[in-house]
């Protein structure tokens, strides 16, 4: 079992706790669906409760057992947006599902503080090559003006702020200390809790909401009914 590199602060772990829960508590806000809240908490037992355990931080398998957590999680959220119930999500006002995603500057400042207590590998952080906090402040930018924003406009900032996602998602799996490492220092904490909820939660989180825009947009009766308002 591989350690943590150092002992995070308790400002880091709450942090990472109160956002998470509170992620889980917006969807099901969003969604109107107590059984959303209450499927999210159960995930978040099940994924705190195994972080816990060290079972994730063991590196001698191929491929590293927090893939075979990630890789699912990852499937399922696809799915999911692509469900009813990414639908539902897809009928909320465009600024809305644009200004959402402003959470990953929190997200991005409990990463930067990680890194700077040597919980986090430094390339995690926007000290490093993780530039996913311009996503979170360029939403934050943009959702005042969607609406005189163009079509294909909203569609590129998405799909960038996709690919920002899409290249920190494969920083931290090339820093796993594993047959295909290419990064260091290792990428050991997110196998901890509670900062396993980082890609089991944050980032699914992320990937859903850019789902949610691309269903909006390339709804026709969904963008003339946002036309209206």
């Amino acid at each position: 079992m591989e350690p943590l590199p150092a002992q995070p602060s308790l400002i880091l772990q709450v942090g990472f706790i109160v956002l998470s829960i509170l992620l889980v508590a917006m969807f099901a806000i969003a969604l109107r669906s107590r059984w959303v809240f209450g499927i999210g908490i159960v995930w978040l037992v099940f994924t705190g409760i195994i972080g816990s355990s060290g079972l994730l931080s063991v590196f001698d398998s191929t491929p590293p057992r927090i893939l075979l957590l990630l890789f699912p999680t990852f499937a399922a959220t696809i799915v999911l947006g692509l469900s009813k119930w990414g639908k539902h999500l897809s009928l909320l006002p465009l600024s809305l599902l644009v200004g959402y995603q402003a959470f990953r500057i929190p997200v991005e400042i409990l990463i930067h503080l990680a890194a700077e207590e040597g919980v986090a590998p430094p390339q995690m952080s926007w000290d490093g090559i993780n530039l996913d906090v311009l996503s979170g402040a360029s939403a934050l930018l943009l959702f005042p003006f969607v609406k005189q924003i163009p079509k294909w406009g909203i569609l590129l900032w998405n799909t960038l702020a996709l690919c920002l996602l899409i290249w920190i998602v494969g920083v931290a799996v090339l820093s796993f200390p594993s047959a295909f490492q290419r990064l260091k220092p290792n990428n050991i904490w997110v196998t901890y809790f509670p900062f396993v909820w980082l890609p089991t939660i944050a980032v699914p989180a992320a990937l859903i909401g850019h789902i949610a825009v691309y269903r909006k947009l390339l709804s026709r009766k969904d963008q003339q009914t946002e036309n209206k308002h």
